[in-house]
């Protein structure tokens, strides 16, 4: 098994599971919920999804889903950034108009075309570059939260998408199942 086969058997795996334990499951008001000021489920595979989005326009510049069908009308969204160095204010207020069935088809969608983008790459991609400037470019970050493009900067597109495509959206996938068990609910 190729490096890429192995990012996309545990990709896909991560995607059902955040599908399964999350979207399928929880109710509305589980979703939205925000426990102890925390960011909400809602949030967070918002944010993951907008995280592994920007996989298509760094890896292989091709546009985001978010730039086609309507989404960020679908979604009920008014930003194109990835969430990051969000305030209190705008992750209630986004966590509370998110429209969730659009958000779970914006997520599938992402999921198809990180998995097309990766299965397209030529093994040796991997080792490129980073196109740190070009984040900046598309507004990916917001101007209190471009440190992160600082830790990206010397990074090749390998790395990236181990970091953005796998641990963070693991990391926040413990972080929903966390909410979930501080709201009384088990996952699965």
């Amino acid at each position: 098994m190729n490096a890429i086969d192995f990012f996309v058997l545990q990709y896909e795996r991560l995607h059902r599971q955040v599908e399964h334990n999350f979207l399928d499951r929880l109710s509305e008001a589980q979703m939205r919920c925000r426990p102890h000021g925390l960011n909400s489920v809602t949030w967070l595979v918002w944010h993951m999804a907008r995280c592994e989005d920007v996989l298509s326009l760094v890896l292989a510049e091709r546009p985001q889903v978010l730039d086609e069908e309507a989404w960020p009308a679908r979604l009920r969204l008014s930003v194109r950034d990835i969430g990051t160095g969000m305030g209190e204010d705008e992750v209630s207020d986004l966590s509370a108009r998110l429209d969730l069935a659009a958000l779970r088809d914006y997520y599938t969608a992402v999921g198809r075309r990180t998995v097309e983008v990766v299965r397209s790459l030529p093994p040796e991609a991997l080792d490129e570059p980073l196109d740190v400037p070009r984040l900046r470019a598309e507004g990916v970050v917001r101007e209190n939260a471009v440190a992160l493009l600082e830790l990206a900067k010397d990074q090749s597109k390998g790395q990236w998408l181990a970091k953005i495509g796998m641990s963070h959206s693991q990391g926040h996938r413990g972080q929903a199942t966390t909410i979930c068990l501080l709201q009384g609910i088990r996952p699965r």
